[in-house]
């Protein structure tokens, strides 16, 4: 096996996308970015070693390209070394490393351009409306509420009671093994574990549990999907409008903007104001430490941090700060939320988040894109941590 060698490059600043373009959504994995247009086209940046950006070669992109294979894209995940694209048609593309059939076209080679994901009878797969990347594996979600997954199952990610890799998909069973997992509204992936908001506003969970990310008040892997409970471990989370998966951790936002958090807690990443893991959801602290934070619209989960945006275009965030990630010039962990600041100010008018590995990205309502964190591939200074929001584009 060939050993990969990661080279570190430089960025242009500025990339002006134009007054008709604008930005969709954004999704980071582990090192690499995707930015989805209105108009459905798909740019890249970042590590592309495995094919990841899509745009047909391996060679780290040094500025956000078009992908020029991607054209009515409504959605996007991106996943360790490998990304998902939905076609308006309802149709799958998938690129990148595929060494556990993440790709899910019945193969485990890498592709540096677009592919079919397929279904087991080897027909296009059809009806996607969202996709979510884990490390190694991929999820599905079809419009009639079922959900798909495949690529690496060694902790049960896949959720159909076995460990065998897969490299097609197949639908993720129920609580007792027996029907399908159905009524789903949203799908989140982390490195080895699922999420799943059903359309009643409870949540389930499966895959990795070693540090409680399920919230099913244990740390035993699932093989099926279990309901996460709720914050008092007696009943079950309901009420929730949004869920988001980290590498270890988990979030969700209930529908009157409060934060729950449960898994690993090494970094304060779980923002309760302990560094001690939870196997059932917590409340999120203010600033002060003293109250739960409110009002939050998008939550967003990295490797060990977490961002949160509220709905005034603020932008809080805590957990792991090794690289920068926290972007307050400062290198310590932090438990509970603190403003993020730019150039002396608190950061403002963010309409949307994004967490990476080790790297935080916001763009802001007049469509400049800032970043902090390590240098994981599209930095303006090689080898150079950002402890503060940069500018990295303006469209």
């Amino acid at each position: 096996m060939k050993k990969l060698i990661l080279i570190k490059f430089v960025v242009i600043n500025v990339v002006n996308f134009g007054f008709s373009h604008e930005i969709q959504k954004i999704v980071s994995g582990k090192s690499h970015t995707l930015i989805l247009l209105k108009n459905g086209e798909v740019w890249g940046f970042g590590w592309n070693n495995a094919g990841q950006i899509g745009n047909g070669t391996t060679k780290n992109i040094i500025k956000p390209v078009k992908i020029e294979f991607l054209k009515d894209i409504i959605d996007i995940g991106a996943g360790d070394i490998h990304s998902l694209c939905i076609r308006k048609d309802g149709i799958v593309l998938s690129f990148g490393g595929n060494f556990s059939g993440q790709l899910g076209n019945f193969s485990n080679e890498n592709f540096d351009f677009p592919v079919i994901v397929r279904e087991k009878n080897l027909k296009f797969f059809r009806d996607a409306v969202k996709v979510a990347c884990g490390w190694d594996f991929s999820v599905i979600l079809k419009k009639d509420g079922t959900v798909w997954a495949f690529g690496e199952n060694k902790c049960g990610q896949l959720g159909d009671g076995k460990k065998e890799n897969r490299n097609y998909p197949l639908p993720v069973k129920n609580s007792n093994g027996i029907g399908f997992l159905k009524d789903i509204v949203d799908i989140k992936a982390g490195a080895f574990h699922c999420l799943a908001l059903a359309k009643d506003g409870t949540v389930f969970a499966w895959g990795d549990n070693q540090f409680g990310q399920l919230g099913d008040g244990t740390y035993r892997n699932r093989y099926f999907p279990v309901k996460v409970k709720n914050f008092n471990g007696s009943g079950y989370l309901k009420n929730i409008k949004k869920i988001e998966c980290g590498a270890f951790h988990s979030g969700a936002i209930t529908s009157d903007g409060y934060v729950l958090m449960w898994g690993k807690n090494w970094k304060g990443q779980l923002g309760d104001g302990t560094y001690e893991n939870k196997n059932i959801p917590t409340f999120v602290k203010d600033e002060n430490g003293d109250k739960f934070i409110k009002n939050i619209v998008e939550i967003s989960l990295g490797r060990n941090h977490t961002i949160l945006l509220n709905k005034d275009g603020y932008v809080f965030i805590f957990g792991s700060n090794k690289h920068g990630q926290l972007g307050n010039n400062i290198i310590k962990r932090i438990n509970i939320p603190i403003a993020v600041n730019y150039n002396g100010k608190i950061l403002k008018d963010i309409v949307k988040i994004s967490a990476s590995g080790s790297y935080s990205v916001a763009l802001s309502k007049n469509g400049i894109l800032y970043y902090w964190g390590t240098n994981e591939g599209f930095l303006d200074t090689p080898n150079q941590e950002r402890f503060l929001p940069t500018i990295l584009f303006k469209f």
